[in-house]
């Protein structure tokens, strides 16, 4: 079975039993928290680890999560660790915040600019982005030098490409023409 059929089947079984017990937005911070400690080079050192025992990464991940995440979420992490599926946890936190999302009428919207944002702007950008959507906005920002100016968003098909690099891509694809 390949990665994203278990991460899929997993978080299904997550986001159902979350519904049920009316824990849908808890269970999303949960997955953002796990999905934040396991971009940390330890966390997926001990996930990866063939070494570790299921028995030891039981009590590590508890160490880890206990504390920060709810007793569902918890559950979830344990019953991989008991399947050896631990590696798939990225993948199932990231499958389950799109479940999520789509059940509460959340859009991902990307905004890749040169500079980070003003908070006056980031606010803008999401009234236009929800009042023209009809949707909520969740937008991640991207600061990359690489466009020199502008902006760059995404918001499922649209994509908008405002930036000074490809503006003047343009100009010059011009100039060569004639």
């Amino acid at each position: 079975m390949n990665e994203s059929r278990i991460a899929v089947r997993y978080s299904k079984a997550l986001f159902l039993s979350a519904r049920e017990r009316g824990m849908i937005k808890e269970v999303r911070d949960d997955m953002l928290f796990v999905l934040k400690l396991s971009k940390m080079a330890d966390v997926r050192d001990v996930i990866e680890s063939p070494i570790i025992t299921n028995e030891k990464k039981r009590q590590i991940m508890s160490a880890l999560f206990k504390e920060y995440v709810s007793e569902i979420s918890l559950g979830l992490i344990n019953l991989t660790v008991n399947n050896n599926r631990e590696s798939f946890l990225p993948g199932i936190a990231r499958s389950y915040i799109d479940l999520a999302d789509t059940h509460e009428g959340i859009t991902k919207v990307t905004l890749k600019t040169s500079v980070e944002i003003s908070e006056k702007n980031r606010k803008r950008f999401i009234e236009i982005i929800e009042r023209d959507m009809d949707t909520k906005a969740d937008l991640e920002e991207i600061v990359d030098k690489e466009i020199a100016g502008g902006y760059i968003l995404k918001a499922e098909d649209l994509y908008v490409d405002a930036s000074l690099k490809t503006q003047l891509r343009k100009i010059r694809n011009e100039l060569i023409k004639e």
